[in-house]
């Protein structure tokens, strides 16, 4: 199978790395710091003015219909970016939970927009509905939520969100996705950073209307929850791909050019071998994560083999994400310890995705029963 890249994608990824260079830079990251739901909105807004917000809505909804295989060089220059722009909460989970949406009239209103970048529409990143602090109550035609959805990243920026909800006391059986309106009555939140400095909220439900996008407890609910899950743990595994060869260049100059003892530190065979480590390590998670891409588009969690595809790179592009990361910043001294420094703030990224869509540990144990 080829998986070298088209050049129609070559000639996205590079407008893509001018965009994330123009408008996001550590003097962008800086100026962040002191607002709790400040994003790269410069940086996503030209993003959206080349199509890419719409790259995995259907084209007959004014979208380009991309594979997940076609976004893993994308992901690979947000992860080398750094930038907090909504694209995996919209393009990739907001337009796929859409998708999945049993009600056309709801697709027709949000995908079209969501396409152009005019919309945005944010998910939590994971799925977990036995988790869920969110009941749905049935009022009329519609819903009603009460409860807290945690972590739920670009909430305060968004025009939607997309909450996973029980109807009742089950552990998840009668759970579904409902579409709530960010300014709706009865939506608070209370903003915060992550530790990579991703804006995030916790999402305060108090009654607000919602409308469910399938059947609460269907074989649809179930599916569409999968489908969110698969396309993110793809789009986490590439991102910190992109991560980790970023961390890898920026070691490689360093070891290159300081000198100690009269010479450059990466003489020295210890580093070097270090270095190669490095590079094994991010090869191991790189084609692992072009696994979970494949995995994705040839099934995602409804095949037992693509199944195990996922949860088996989920937990290895993580842990060799750590171990480069954490490599990067030692390798660097103590200057990789500083803000300034961008090579920690790759580290923290990781983190991040590591624990996003679900933890190494408990894709370990979904590994062990589909296996």
């Amino acid at each position: 199978m080829n998986f070298e890249t088209s050049d129609e994608l070559k000639t996205v990824r590079d407008s893509l790395a001018r965009v994330l260079a123009d408008h996001y830079t550590p003097t962008h990251r800086q100026a962040m710091v002191g607002d709790e739901t400040a994003y790269a909105a410069q940086a996503w807004k030209e993003m959206a003015g080349l199509g890419l917000a719409g790259l995995q809505v259907p084209e007959a909804f004014d979208g380009l219909d991309f594979q997940a295989t076609d976004l893993l060089p994308l992901f690979h220059e947000l992860g080398q970016a750094l930038a907090p722009v909504p694209f995996l909460s919209t393009s990739v989970l907001g337009a796929t939970a859409l998708q999945a949406c049993s009600d056309a009239e709801v697709q027709r209103e949000l995908l079209p927009p969501l396409a152009a970048g005019a919309l945005q529409v944010t998910c939590p990143h994971g799925f977990v509905p036995a988790a869920s602090g969110v009941r749905a109550q049935a009022q009329g035609s519609g819903w009603r939520l009460e409860g807290v959805h945690k972590h739920m990243p670009y909430a305060a920026s968004a025009d939607w969100l997309v909450v996973s909800a029980r109807t009742g006391d089950g552990a998840g059986g009668d759970a579904c996705l409902f579409l709530v309106a960010r300014h709706a009555p009865g939506v608070r939140l209370r903003p915060y950073r992550l530790i990579d400095g991703t804006p995030a909220a916790d999402v305060h439900l108090e009654g607000a209307e919602a409308t469910a996008l399938c059947t609460p407890g269907s074989a649809q609910a179930h599916e569409a929850m999968e489908a969110a899950n698969a396309a993110g743990i793809a789009a986490a595994c590439a991102e910190m791909v992109g991560a980790m060869e970023a961390a890898l260049r920026l070691t490689v100059d360093y070891v290159k050019t300081r000198q100690q003892f009269g010479r450059a530190i990466g003489e020295n065979q210890a580093l070097r071998h270090r270095i190669a480590e490095m590079l094994v390590a991010l090869e191991t998670a790189r084609s692992m994560s072009i696994a979970a891409a494949v995995a994705v588009r040839d099934g995602g969690f409804a095949k037992a083999q693509t199944r195990a595809d996922l949860h088996r790179a989920k937990f290895l592009v993580g842990r060799n994400a750590r171990t480069v990361c954490q490599s990067a910043i030692q390798l660097h001294g103590g200057i990789g310890m500083t803000e300034e420094y961008t090579v920690g703030h790759y580290l923290r990224r990781v983190h991040v995705l590591d624990q996003q869509f679900g933890d190494g540990a408990s894709h370990l144990k979904q590994l062990a029963r589909v296996e």
